[in-house]
């Protein structure tokens, strides 16, 4: 995974010099393609030197007919260069830039911050296109990247841009489990959790800065003065080093090891050796889907309650509950095999807008997932039969519904 500015494109502004550099990086990257070692990449602000003009601000205006973005596509999205062709299963508009792969028990994501083919300093994710990926995913190991750091370290060109975009990354991060996230940007190496403030270490996300990979390195320290809304950003680990990450999977356990170059003077062979080293054990359990937040569901109606079980998770029944008051009590609705969904057919007969759903083991209570954020019961002045999702409404999400059973 290389989190962007694979060449020094800032200071060219001819898309066919920008692309030739990029042929240059994959000649050098030629030994790691031809052992069949997959390469991910994405771009950095360095890619796109052809509207540096505007550079840190949104708003740019690349050439329509030729630009570095579509300099980009002909070296990794081009059928001709199979080994070197990145995923297409982007969104439309970030083809070769935002993509995801899984390898056994990992999911990866590999994100743009430059709007893909919009070809702008965008300083956010594709972030419906991310929860989509997050909620259909069943890996227990999620891993991604993006070339600006979440949370200011020394540039204040990042996704901290627009701090509620990065909210709303974040939060979708850990409602996913994850626990990582990998970039660039700033020339050194930074480790950082990112406290959430809900008292538990061990569902915060770290923030990994590998930007060592040979620009002139930074000299930084904190704090990280960026606009950090509720969170609290903590460093475990710096670097003004080159070297690399290597993440080692065994089962449900993950570990970092930041590997460091022992001199920063490239004039002599370079010799690397473990620095620092973190670990986390992915908790494999069922995750809601349905309701996850913001339905209106019908008072008395029915609903179809709906979970995913991570790979390696052992739950065979689960218990279903519920709460009317954002978590404070709850009641049970039924004990139920893990298949995945459940009908509860008979909502209570309540207005509540502080309405919750959770699903556990029946074994171990400790393995549970709740709903991400509150949903609404309210009574229904008319009761309309085709309403199948009990939201008193007829709509697109009830045709779905009654497709989805129909294919079934």
């Amino acid at each position: 995974m290389f989190p962007g500015d694979l060449v020094s494109g800032h200071s060219v502004r001819d898309p066919a010099i920008f692309e030739a550099q990029l042929k240059a990086w994959v000649e050098v990257m030629t030994p790691v393609y031809e052992a069949d070692i997959p390469v991910y990449v994405t771009r950095g602000n360095h890619e796109l030197g052809d509207v540096w003009s505007s550079y840190p601000r949104p708003g740019t205006s690349p050439d329509p007919n030729d630009n570095n973005m579509l300099r980009w596509l002909n070296v990794f999205g081009n059928d001709s260069y199979t080994k070197q062709k990145l995923p297409e299963n982007g969104p439309a508009d970030e083809k070769f830039t935002t993509y995801s792969v899984t390898h056994k028990n990992t999911f990866i994501a590999m994100l743009d911050n430059y709007a893909g083919t919009r070809h702008d300093f965008h300083h956010k994710v594709k972030q419906e296109w991310l929860d989509d990926q997050l909620a259909a995913n069943t890996k227990p190991h999620i891993f991604l990247a993006g070339h600006e750091q979440a949370f200011r370290a020394l540039h204040s060109d990042c996704l901290d841009y627009f701090p509620a975009q990065r909210d709303a990354f974040w939060t979708a991060i850990k409602n996913a489990g994850g626990r990582t996230y990998f970039c660039g940007h700033d020339h050194f190496y930074d480790h950082a959790r990112v406290d959430d403030g809900d008292g538990n270490p061990n569902n915060d996300i770290h923030q990994y800065i590998i930007g060592t990979a040979g620009a002139p390195p930074y000299t930084w320290s904190p704090p990280y003065a960026g606009k950090n809304s509720s969170y609290i950003v903590e460093q475990w680990h710096h670097a003004k080093s080159y070297g690399y990450v290597l993440v080692e999977i065994d089962g449900p356990n993950a570990t970092l090891t930041w590997t460091e170059r022992h001199s920063n003077n490239l004039n002599i062979p370079g010799i690397y050796e473990p620095n620092e080293v973190w670990s986390y054990n992915a908790t494999s359990k069922p995750i809601v889907l349905s309701p996850n937040g913001g339905e209106n569901l019908s008072a008395a109606g029915k609903y179809m309650i709906s979970w995913k079980t991570i790979e390696g998770t052992q739950t065979d029944y689960v218990i279903i509950e519920y709460s009317l008051d954002n978590g404070q009590t709850w009641q049970e609705i039924d004990r139920s095999p893990n298949t995945g969904w459940y009908e509860w057919d008979s909502l209570p007969h309540i207005n509540s807008n502080a309405c919750l759903i959770r699903i556990s083991d029946l074994n171990d209570t400790l393995i549970t997932d709740t709903s991400d954020k509150v949903f609404t019961i309210s009574k229904c002045r008319t009761k309309l039969k085709a309403d199948l999702n009990g939201d008193c409404i007829v709509d697109i999400l009830d045709f779905a519904i009654l497709a989805d059973y129909w294919l079934k």
